[in-house]
């Protein structure tokens, strides 16, 4: 049973100011020892790259790396790569590989496992690279790559920053092409997975940067938040992330444990169907985030770890955010005006059209801390000027379904806006009509034509205007709307050093911890 809230039946007045280790992978004893033990949100239901939470997981416990990487300044570098360069029209890349690389079971890196990876990160439907201009991937020489795309492509490196694109040997494959383990590059190999409780990494001792201090390493599965903050306080675990905002002062307090904020690029939005009624009219998406009172968001559910958001990015991180857009500052009145406007009239607390009540759905997932508050919260303010709002919260998968489905009104999610790819190109996720990651049925033609233009545009100034420009429409058209962004709460013991995430790519660098 999916538990739903009626704003009815709230109370009044309730308102937001209230491989030797290879050999092992597919299963052995899990006996993990004397390991480094971390949890984080979601856990890899797949030691397979592209699978999406089994390629972020796989990169965030030290075990999987791409051919470029990601700095903590959002800026792409290269990684196992030593030189590229583009040619034909830009349509051909030559990458030159390093030539001090070793895969986890002792082989040289080579071009065949990097044309095997991308092969299959390009041409795989599950894959988010799938939809890519991508033509060929082949082996020049054993240090050399060469990918041919359709059209110019202005973000490959950054896109072969992102986890599918992350190199394994072909030997992480069976017979039938099935990736039993990822046999990567990374400075932790994996010893044991568990798709039910937890994944075993060991340091690789012949790693191609700075070796581990650590020589084990365990990633438990524990989705709940608050029972990371107890495990982490029981000493059960070195390493806990995402947890919530008001355990922040107690961990801050609490003897043995170190609190660590990491303010990042992620993101609590709302996605609405902008195919479904009353969300089809954009006016009522816009009153419902001027009704939405951010600062009282940040200041009771975040307990003030986090800030308002009110566009895609902001300027003093991302340097392509756009100046003065729409940002829907609150504004009751205007919210009330839009939805007159609309033909949404004041019936008792509720409006009504055409006999219809002012009645949406909102969605959201327990496996992130704070959204199914925060939706409380919009509740409450939401139905200040006159909608009827029901809160679902249901578990990722059927939030997930539903909204692949079209079933949906609006939901409340957590989603990163930059870094996958580190390229403003990664508005095409969230705003393509073909190529979202949102399910949103969101459709623009002037937007799908700038986001095309700007993918095979290499310019910088001239990418600066296109992207402006697609910020501008969707900032009036608000397919999607920006509530916080939340600074994560994260905790160790007090012996743990070194802990330094990446805020862009939430590796965990667990490379650099030392106890």
């Amino acid at each position: 049973m999916r538990p739903t809230i009626r704003r009815r039946d709230l109370l009044r007045g309730v308102a937001a100011g209230g491989i030797a280790g290879v050999a092992g992978c597919l299963g052995g004893s899990g006996d993990s020892g004397d390991a480094f033990r971390l949890s984080v949100p979601f856990f890899p239901p797949s030691l397979d790259p592209i699978d999406l939470d089994g390629g972020w997981r796989l990169r965030m416990v030290g075990v999987l790396e791409g051919l470029f990487d990601v700095d903590d300044t959002g800026a792409v570098q290269p990684n196992l790569v030593s030189d590229w360069s583009r040619a034909e029209g830009d349509t051909r890349w030559e990458l030159t590989l390093r030539d001090d690389v070793t895969l986890h079971n002792g082989n040289s890196l080579g071009a065949d496992a990097v044309v095997f990876s991308l092969e299959r990160a390009f041409s795989t439907s599950a894959s988010r690279l799938s939809g890519l201009p991508i033509d060929a991937v082949e082996a020049v020489d054993d240090r050399t790559v060469a990918i041919t795309t359709t059209d110019p492509l202005a973000s490959l490196p950054g896109q072969l920053t992102r986890p599918p694109a992350g190199i394994i040997s072909p030997e992480s494959a069976d017979s039938d092409g099935e990736i039993e383990s990822a046999i990567a590059t990374g400075p932790f190999q994996i010893e044991d997975w568990q798709p039910d409780s937890q994944l075993v990494v060991t340091r690789h001792d012949g790693y191609h940067g700075t070796v581990p201090t650590l020589e084990r390493a365990v990633l438990e599965r524990v989705q709940d938040p608050q029972t990371r903050t107890l495990k982490l306080q029981n000493d059960e675990l070195a390493l806990a992330t995402n947890l919530p905002s008001s355990e922040a002062s107690t961990l801050q307090e609490e003897s043995g444990l170190t609190l660590h904020r990491s303010e990042g690029v992620g993101t609590q939005i709302l996605v609405f169907n902008t195919d479904r009624e009353p969300l089809s009219d954009r006016r009522v998406r816009q009153a419902m985030l001027y009704a939405a009172d951010r600062n009282a968001i940040v200041d009771s559910v975040l307990e003030g770890v986090g800030a308002p958001a009110h566009a895609p990015w902001d300027s003093d991180r991302i340097e392509w955010a756009a100046d003065d857009l729409q940002s829907y500052e609150y504004d009751t009145e205007r919210a009330a005006t839009l939805l007159s406007e609309a033909g949404w009239e004041q019936d008792g607390d509720v409006r009504r059209k055409d006999g219809q009540d002012l009645q949406l759905t909102l969605w959201t997932y327990n496996d992130r801390p704070t959204l199914s508050d925060v939706a409380t919260v919009l509740q409450s303010q939401l139905g200040t000027v006159g909608f009827d709002i029901e809160v679902q919260v249901t578990e990722w998968g059927a939030l997930n379904e539903a909204k692949q489905d079209g079933d949906f009104d609006v939901f409340a999610g957590f989603w990163t806006f930059y870094g996958s790819p580190p390229d403003p190109d990664t508005l095409t996720n969230f705003y393509h009509s073909e190529q979202n990651i949102l399910d949103s049925p969101y459709q623009n033609a002037e937007v799908d034509e700038l986001l095309e233009s700007g993918r095979t545009t290499f310019d910088e100034t001239q990418r600066a205007e296109i992207y402006n420009a697609v910020q501008e429409i969707v900032m009036t058209d608000v397919p999607v709307g920006f509530l916080t962004r939340q600074t994560k709460v994260n905790g160790t013991q007090s012996s743990v050093t070194g802990y330094d995430p990446n805020p862009i790519t939430f590796d965990q660098g667990l490379q650099d911890i030392s106890r």
